[in-house]
Parts: C-alpha cells; sequence; structure tokens
C-alpha cells in the first residue's frame, strides 16, 4: 500500500523523540527542511555541539542562555538565533523554554532519530 502524504498536522499528534535525558521534542520532516518543536524544562542543558547544517532557533515560551561560537546570549519568548553551518552551539536555560528549531538541509542524525522512534 502506498503511503499517503499529510499537509496538515497537529504539534501535540507528533510523537516526542528525546534529545537528551531531559530535552524531548516532536520532528516534522520536509523534503528540504526539519522543523523541531522543542521544549526544555527549567535546568536543561543542551551541550555544545555543531552539525553541517544551518539552523534557526524560535523562543516561543521561557528563556535560554544560548552559546553561539563562545558567546552567550539570553534569549526570551520571540528571539531568534542564526546558528551557521559548523559554528559550536549550545545553551542552558534556567526558566525553561518551548521552541523551533529550524534545519536546512535536515540534519541526517535527527532522521536517523525520527525512523527510530516511528518504529516502536
Amino acid at each position: 500500500m502506498a503511503e499517503t502524504r499529510k499537509y496538515v498536522y497537529s504539534i501535540r499528534d507528533i510523537p516526542p523523540v528525546p534529545l537528551t535525558d531531559k530535552v524531548n521534542t516532536r520532528f516534522l520532516l520536509g523534503d528540504n527542511v526539519l522543523m523541531s518543536f522543542i521544549e526544555q524544562p527549567p535546568g536543561a542543558v543542551f551541550p555544545i555541539h555543531a552539525h553541517d547544517c544551518e539552523q534557526i532557533l524560535i523562543i516561543l515560551e521561557g528563556s535560554n542562555e544560548q552559546i553561539v561560537d563562545g558567546e552567550t546570549y539570553h534569549m526570551e519568548a520571540g528571539d531568534v538565533c542564526v546558528h551557521p553551518a559548523n559554528v559550536p552551539h549550545g545553551g542552558e536555560t534556567k526558566t525553561g523554554f518551548k521552541g523551533i528549531d529550524i534545519f536546512s538541509p535536515p540534519r541526517q542524525d535527527y532522521v536517523e532519530r525520527i525512523k527510530k522512534y516511528q518504529r516502536q
């Protein structure tokens, strides 16, 4: 049976995928972009890392101390951070936050993670 492509989604219906022991997200994969509806609880730390795709983080609720290329930026709801490809970044949140990460092209390690958690 052929798979039917879906065009409209409800975020709450997308299965959660763990990124760390405290951080979960809900991934939506397009042909050329990956969306991550991320939730970090108070006190969560996202380790410094880099990847070969561009990433845009939009904070919807709460706040985050975002580290990009060694500099720390305080982000609140409504703030946007652009992470160029291969630039080290990460962060921590005292308040917790909800946000959207956009990856272009899609992060391959996250695409593999999506496949793993869709099978369960």
